[in-house]
């Protein structure tokens, strides 16, 4: 899984996280991993879009790891 930006925003006061990557298998598809994070840095609900359609996707573990040290990387704390 290659991560390419990671951007925060609150939407009718929620937090969402929303992490661009491509998985190696498909190097030309570009997703969108949508986070729900609670107060306390959670991520409740871990969803993947691509062009905007909700893949139904379940994260691997170390997908979601790796999602969660990007974000990390780029200030955002999130567990």
């Amino acid at each position: 899984m290659i991560i390419d930006y990671c951007e925060q925003e609150i939407v009718e006061g929620k937090v969402q996280l929303h992490i661009g990557l491509q998985f190696e298998d498909e190097p030309d598809s570009l997703y969108v991993a949508e986070l729900a994070v609670d107060d306390e840095g959670v991520v409740t609900e871990w969803k993947l879009f691509f062009n905007g359609f909700d893949c139904k996707y379940t994260f691997r573990p170390d997908e979601k790891e790796a999602c969660i040290h990007y974000a990390a990387e780029q200030g955002i704390t999130i567990s």
